[in-house]
């Protein structure tokens, strides 16, 4: 059940959504601030994301309390390809560069 919400409100996150008007004067907030609010409902914070060029695909690293994770996201269809738990430290060496795509130190993504 934690992983479909992790799911759901990570798909919530990376998704294109359009935003209707319902009255011309109407003050709405930002996608990204309900993305946020969403995501803090939920208790999911946003570590960072990059491009895995190689796989085509965005590496998306979220918290939901002390657990962290990778979340795999197909760059064409926005599928879910993979979900896997991480250290804080990998998900960092990942998100700086120092790690690569597929966990090899000096072996990194461009």
């Amino acid at each position: 059940m934690k992983k479909l919400i992790l799911g759901s409100a990570l798909l919530a996150s990376v998704g294109a959504f359009s935003v209707s008007s319902y009255a011309a004067d109407a003050k709405i907030i930002s996608e990204e601030a309900a993305i946020k609010a969403a995501l803090a409902q939920v208790g999911v914070e946003v570590l960072g994301i990059r491009f895995d060029e190689p796989d085509t695909q965005w590496d998306v690293f979220v918290r939901s309390g002390e657990q962290a994770y990778e979340v795999e996201v197909d760059a064409v269809s926005g599928k879910i390809v993979a979900a896997e738990k991480e250290s804080l430290a990998e998900i960092k060496a990942e998100l700086s560069g120092d790690l690569s795509h597929e966990g090899v130190v000096g072996d990194v993504d461009k």
